[in-house]
């Protein structure tokens, strides 16, 4: 384990020590002179659950920081949003934004992280809806049996000369039975429309569950 990955864990772990036992999402952070980190630090009944989830999302900071000190980005920032939580289950989603000098504009990636609270592992997409390929998110959003979202999570339309080319494992809930698969800018529209959502309903859910079974 490397020299920066030592210090970011011990960051982590130690803020962690001095969080209130009630507490169940609180934001770290770190920064330099062009780096702004906020990240989430997860808190359950669980000690090895809670060290799981806080090592995986661990990661994330690591590649940020890497960008930045080692691969010389000019800018690197991260921030989160908590999407949905009950007593099992947390979902998060984390945001790395990174811009190179010179650049038209910056960039970014969304990662969907959706755990177990009790055991603190991922839980994959499949637990929740099953399916088979990317046609049928295709014609699911063209028949509005699925809705897209652009990145304020407005409801829209998939715009004209764009497809889904792949089924995502990327997603998160949005509570009462809702999931949405996350796509990266350019991936299901323009880059005007950020991150790009195709959205579950638990109807439409049902429905491809029973399609694929």
């Amino acid at each position: 384990m490397g020299m920066l990955k030592k210090l970011c864990m011990t960051s982590m772990l130690g803020v962690m020590i001095a969080v209130p036992t009630y507490a169940t999402v609180v934001t770290g952070s770190q920064s330099d002179v062009n780096l702004d980190l906020k990240y989430p630090l997860v808190y359950t009944d669980h000690a090895y659950a809670q060290r799981v989830i806080n090592t995986d999302i661990a990661n994330y900071v690591l590649e940020a920081k890497d960008m930045y000190y080692n691969q010389h980005i000019y800018q690197v920032s991260q921030n989160y949003k908590v999407t949905y939580e009950d007593s099992q289950v947390v979902s998060i989603l984390l945001t790395t934004y990174y811009y190179y000098a010179g650049a038209a504009h910056g960039m970014y990636n969304t990662r969907g992280l959706v755990y177990n609270k009790i055991t603190g592992q991922r839980i994959p997409l499949y637990n929740y809806v099953k399916i088979a390929n990317a046609e049928q998110l295709d014609n699911g959003l063209r028949s509005h049996v699925l809705n897209y979202y652009t990145g304020n999570h407005t409801k829209s339309y998939i715009p004209s000369g764009w497809s889904v080319k792949y089924v995502t494992d990327n997603y998160c809930l949005r509570g009462k039975g809702n999931i949405d698969l996350v796509y990266q800018p350019y991936e299901l529209g323009p880059y005007a429309a950020g991150n790009t959502y195709i959205g579950f309903t638990p109807k439409s859910i049902e429905y491809f569950n029973r399609m694929n079974s």
